[in-house]
């Protein structure tokens, strides 16, 4: 070839590849990490009376193991938080991939508007934790995707209308705080955002807007305010990010709190609504979980019940679901709608209020209470406890500090996970000083219950294998049973929390636990234990559960009265 002329040839073809590269590029699959969210906008700029509901977006996705999975997308104005029922172009597909390997994908509009197809890469790199479930060997406790256990710690943050403030300040004084503790689950009101939006941290940055509402009561279908929905997202996202997971407390329904109410809406729009926000929030492994709203007996068929059977149908990614239950000894935690449990523990000593009151406060009642709200396969989660809240129900009952830290292993010792809150008022946030997040230093005084769940935490995590324990009070005796509890994987491992010092009495299976130490629940600090002294086991009637052959009883005393002590007795 004629060096001359080979020029022009060459030109041509790096001018056709660089034609050529963008087709290239986008026939390349786009990579997502495993458990995290996988989003496309599609364009369909048809004019339709209400972009909402007179067309679905419909898509399949398909697994590299072959397993096909349908899931909606939905109706996203102009992407950006922008647009209504009649303005705007944009619809998104989200979906949670669970398997590595290419998925491949198909949607299709129930217009007939012609849809498409795509691929993506679902890889190891960046891959989330997974979503939260009931643990497959131990439902008692949590686990990502039902078999990496977790213990949760949680806190209640409580600012229905920070989503409005600067969010790089949120995350930087707020949640940034919350998870150099360790912190991984939160309690949040701004899902789904319903209310009481003057409720932000005053000494933050103004919010840019108090227009949080997710709708207007009764037309949910025509006014969703999709600026509402890119707040509350992009908070869920940089949680998910940091898989934090994120439990809504007001939920769905605004009647309590003056938003909003589920019971104006008819059926359709019922089931558009949860239809609508399980395809934008579903994606996102954090979320755990969906919440109706609190204090609901559980079986109404038109709110709650109702309402938890159109998650079940439309969540194809199983997230935790549940109603809040203030009289945990009646729950209805039984029905298949409901996955788990979040009880408070208002009515446990006796039916009725009067009564109740006095003993709210007491530590007794959350363990009793995370006891009997357990239905066999779904884990319990403690959402408002009257000793574990600052925030509304100090001033209400003369909870103490002390009555937080022991409420909090009363929870613990009962196999369930709870939140708790620091904030000083009701109706007014702040993030520093004595009303703020208790984090800063100790100008809070509530710093000091800071430092009593970490100590709490760092036991579940670090001494014990607490996925593998249950409640067992029945081992216990010569003790005063409102004061000690005991958490227990009988012949491995055993936790007793004695309060301020309350000795008591432990069966034992057979064999050695050399490993033996006092834990001062204030402060984390260890003191060796004794093997403690050996006492006459109990004759045993016909009806009494018999211990194992060569068990032995054993009475331990803590080191003190002046602080509660918890004991680790570990076999090998």
């Amino acid at each position: 070839m004629n060096p001359r002329s080979a020029a022009p040839v060459c030109t041509r073809w790096l001018a056709l590849l660089i034609a050529l590269a963008p087709l290239a590029a986008a026939a390349q699959p786009h990579a997502v990490g495993l458990h995290r969210v996988f989003e496309k906008p599609l364009d369909n700029d048809k004019a339709y009376a209400n972009k909402f509901t007179d067309v679905a977006l419909r898509c399949t996705y398909t697994a590299p193991s072959g397993r096909a999975v349908d899931f909606a997308g939905f109706f996203d104005g102009d992407g950006r938080g922008g647009g209504d029922a009649t303005t705007g172009s944009v619809w998104k597909l989200r979906f949670l991939p669970d398997e590595l390997g290419e998925w491949s994908y198909k949607w299709s509009w129930s217009d007939g508007t012609p849809g498409g197809e795509g691929r993506f890469d679902c890889v190891a790199e960046g891959a989330g934790k997974g979503v939260l479930r009931a643990y497959g060997e131990n439902p008692r406790w949590f686990a990502y995707n039902g078999t990496e256990p977790v213990w949760i710690k949680s806190y209640y943050e409580t600012g229905h209308g920070s989503i409005a403030q600067p969010f790089d300040w949120i995350t930087a004084n707020v949640y940034q705080p919350l998870i150099d503790r360790g912190y991984n689950h939160l309690q949040v009101n701004w899902l789904m955002s319903l209310c009481c939006f003057g409720q932000y941290y005053l000494d933050g940055p103004e919010p840019s807007t108090q227009d949080l509402a997710l709708y207007q009561d009764g037309r949910v279908e025509s006014t969703m305010n999709l600026d509402v929905w890119r707040r509350m997202e992009r908070h869920l996202g940089w949680l998910n990010d940091r898989n934090v997971g994120v439990h809504m407390f007001l939920g769905f329904e605004g009647r309590k709190n003056d938003g909003p109410k589920w019971d104006n809406l008819s059926d359709d729009a019922k089931d558009f609504y949860v239809r609508y926000s399980v395809a934008r929030l579903a994606p996102y492994a954090n979320l755990a979980g969906w919440n109706f709203v609190w204090e609901d007996p559980g079986d109404t068929e038109s709110r709650e019940l109702g309402w938890a059977r159109l998650v079940q149908k439309h969540d194809v990614f199983d997230h935790l679901r549940t109603y809040e239950d203030e009289m945990p000894r009646d729950n209805e935690y039984q029905r298949p709608e409901y996955n788990f449990a979040a009880i408070e523990n208002h009515h446990i000593a006796a039916p009725q209020n009067p009564l109740d009151l006095p003993y709210r406060k007491t530590p007794w009642t959350h363990h009793q209470a995370c006891l009997i709200g357990y239905v066999p396969g779904k884990p319990v989660y403690m959402s408002e406890g009257n000793a574990l809240w600052r925030r509304y129900w100090a001033e209400r009952t003369g909870a103490t500090q002390d009555d937080l830290r022991r409420a909090a292993w009363g929870c613990a010792t009962a196999g369930a996970s709870f939140c708790w809150n620091g904030h000083a008022k009701e109706y007014e946030l702040a993030v520093r000083g004595p009303e703020g997040i208790p984090f800063y230093g100790d100008e809070n005084p509530y710093t000091a219950s800071a430092g009593y769940i970490d100590v709490l935490s760092d036991v579940m995590n670090q001494r014990v294998d607490f996925h593998r324990m249950r409640p067992d009070d029945s081992l216990l005796s010569g003790h005063d049973p409102f004061r000690v509890w005991c958490l227990a994987e009988p012949g491995k491992q055993y936790l007793v929390f004695a309060t301020a010092g309350e000795p008591f009495q432990l069966t034992l299976a057979p064999g050695d636990y050399p490993s033996r130490v006092w834990v001062d629940a204030k402060t984390g600090e260890t003191t060796a234990a004794p093997e403690g002294d050996e006492v006459p086991m109990p004759a045993l009637t016909d009806d009494d559960d018999k211990p194992a052959e060569g068990a032995s009883r054993r009475r331990f005393t803590p080191p003190g009265a002046d602080t509660d002590w918890v004991l680790i007795l570990r076999a090998g």
